[in-house]
């Protein structure tokens, strides 16, 4: 089955690092894509929202570098895996549902990552609290 997976990366310095890793283990040219902005966006990066689980600066920097790759087997989700971690990768997701082919168009990709982000957060279990749980302070039953 072939899908797609997504890395976000601290700054766009690291797209030649990436790219010479991908190419190195047996990708090539044509089996990934490096989304490069030419001019830097005045808000926080979309991808650096949904990417991050503990927000720091560096994660939070507007240069940060969109890798998607298509994947094929095991192996080569294994090997891309550890290209974009050899190079800081910040997130990694996998796209099951997404064909390397649409994966051309950033706001594509930036629309399903953003539906699954939110089916993964409309999952999570209900937390629940019991009213004895709950202190409301001293009530008038404190003698005095």
């Amino acid at each position: 089955m072939a899908y797609t997976i997504v890395g976000l990366f601290p700054s766009q310095e690291n797209s030649k690092k990436v790219s010479e890793g991908l190419e190195n283990i047996g990708f090539k040219n044509e089996d990934y894509i490096i989304y490069l902005e030419e001019k830097k966006p005045v808000h926080k990066s979309f991808w650096a929202k949904l990417f991050t689980e503990n927000i720091d600066e560096e994660a939070m920097n507007v240069d940060s570098l969109i890798v998607s790759v298509g994947i094929n087997n095991n192996d080569e989700l294994e090997n891309a895996k550890k290209v974009f971690k050899d190079n800081s990768v910040v997130n990694i997701y996998t796209l099951e549902e997404l064909d390397f082919g649409k994966a051309v168009d950033l706001e594509y990709v930036k629309k399903v990552v953003a539906l699954k982000a939110k089916s993964l957060i409309y999952a999570m279990p209900q937390a629940k609290t019991s009213s004895t749980d709950i202190h409301t302070g001293i009530s008038s039953e404190v003698g005095s």
